[in-house]
């Protein structure tokens, strides 16, 4: 049974012959359209919608069978995509890695094991793995205690050589560390580095609970208790590591401070939160889930790249999801850290580490070896979170013609949203033919809102679309977009 079949999907036979090229030579601004009059009509009044200006506005809809384009403007300008450029990032980690790749996390025994205990370090490998999550790591923690292994007298050393992040800094957009979309990538990143916070009422009180449990993490409660009915309050988390941690190296001195307002009328509240540094989460995550199945642990967690290297493979634990089920996570939900990890570990090779600079490198040949040439293209993450990344809609648009004739082209348009049925389009036009006919990615940032995929219309053709807004003040970016997709659905 093939994967399409596994997920129940339709396979569609487009009988693709020959790509013909977008074409990009229209002055700037200019439109192109099949016989409509008035043809700079609709698209001058999406564009006044947006609030945006025409400069900063490019869109496209071209069949992808072949054939002119059915509706462009502004093609050939280079534009931040957001999250839109995700669908480059999966389709060419598809192509390079294959759609059933699995990430390897791998276990070593840094000392000798007898009667359950291990006198030395137990050595996590990190593989790279973007989902392994608290589920993954109770099963690994599971298998490690029926080899027998009880009580860890050493470290808990987390080799991290497979990624090489030193040149990049990883500062949150926004300048809020404690968002999960800010999480940056690790090799041996667990459960997105990222916990929910759960407030519960205690009496007149609050009381804090972390979900999932991290050990040795102090929780500061800073709330503000209001009495009084339920109203609308919010949390605000702060995130940082004592100065005793920093000095010392020891994981035992993490905190998290949690503030703001609750109300015990409300009942239990929760919030998700990026907190403490890779090493001190996966300190207090592995000790905690470590506890939980009746084990000890002595020491503390350190980062030694290339620890491993000198160890036989004592445990392995192989990602239950494949490639293409972790793409559908990062397309139809827009996992920023879960991008960036399957985007470097596609760069990585026996003999190197993966590196930003790498990424871009390897990025850049796939798509010179598929004929792909956009000259305008700026990598910075893959992920969209960046103030750096450009495209064109052009570009977009010819990587998902290329996409659609590829032998992965069922297998990557069912990883993006489905409008209005699921993922971030969910809400989006379910009262519209469109709905179950659309396979659209969406981006957004501060000053950008981008679209991006398949309209299949009522004519039966599919087109590869792409709307990119960017510019201060565009609240009628939405509406425009929804508006240009239903344009192509009643006109293609």
């Amino acid at each position: 049974m093939n994967i399409i079949e596994r997920v129940g999907r339709r396979a569609w036979q487009l009988g693709l012959r020959s790509l013909v090229a977008l074409a990009v030579a229209l002055p700037l601004g200019a439109v192109a359209t099949r016989g409509w009059a008035e043809p700079a009509q609709p698209v001058s009044h999406w564009i006044a919608a947006t609030g945006a200006s025409p400069a900063q506005v490019g869109l496209v809809a071209v069949p992808v069978t072949g054939g002119p384009p059915l509706l462009e403007w502004n093609v050939a300008r280079a534009l931040n995509p957001a999250s839109t450029i995700k669908l480059l990032s999966t389709y060419v980690a598809l192509n390079v890695l294959g759609p059933e790749y699995r990430w390897v996390t791998t276990a070593h025994l840094g000392g000798r094991l007898s009667d359950g205990v291990l006198e030395g370090d137990l050595v996590l490998r990190g593989g790279g793995d973007p989902k392994l999550v608290v589920e993954d790591l109770t099963e690994f923690i599971r298998r490690m205690r029926a080899a027998g292994l009880r009580e860890i007298r050493g470290d808990l050393v987390i080799d991290d050589a497979l990624f090489d992040l030193r040149a990049e800094p990883g500062q949150p957009i926004d300048g809020d560390a404690s968002q999960p979309y800010n999480v940056a990538p690790h090799a041996a990143l667990m459960n997105f580095k990222s916990v929910r916070v759960v407030v519960k009422p205690a009496g007149g009180a609050a009381k804090i609970a972390l979900d999932p449990p991290l050990a040795d993490v102090r929780v500061v409660n800073e709330l503000s208790v209001q009495a009084g009915a339920c109203q609308p309050g919010s949390l605000a988390l702060w995130v940082r590591d004592t100065a005793a941690q920093a000095e010392a190296g020891s994981s035992a001195a993490a905190s998290i401070r949690v503030g703001g307002r609750y109300f015990p009328a409300c009942g239990e509240q929760g919030i998700y939160a990026a907190v403490l540094s890779h090493r001190d989460f996966i300190h207090g995550f592995f000790k905690a889930a470590w506890q939980t199945s009746g084990g000890v642990i002595r020491g503390k967690t350190r980062i030694e790249a290339g620890a491993a290297a000198r160890l036989a493979v004592w445990q392995r634990w192989e990602s239950p999801r494949a490639l293409w089920e972790i793409s559908q996570d990062i397309n139809k939900f827009s996992n920023n850290v879960m991008t960036r990890q399957v985007l470097l570990g596609a760069s990585a090779t026996p003999a190197d580490p993966a590196s930003p600079r790498r990424m871009r490198e390897m990025v850049q040949r796939w798509l010179d070896s598929r004929g792909l040439h956009f000259p305008e293209l700026v990598i910075d993450n893959g992920s969209g979170l960046s103030r750096e990344e450009r495209i064109s809609a052009a570009s977009l648009a010819q990587l998902l013609v290329h996409a659609a004739r590829s032998t992965h082209a069922d297998l990557f348009r069912i990883t993006l949203p489905q409008v209005g049925i699921d993922g971030t389009m969910r809400a989006r036009l379910q009262r519209h033919p469109l709905a179950g006919r659309a396979w659209i990615k969406t981006g957004s940032l501060r000053d950008v809102k981008s679209i991006a995929g398949y309209v299949d219309a009522a004519s039966g053709r599919r087109y590869a679309v792409v709307m990119i807004i960017n510019g201060e003040k565009i609240s009628g970016a939405q509406p425009a977009q929804d508006t240009f997709l239903r344009w192509v659905y009643d006109n293609g």
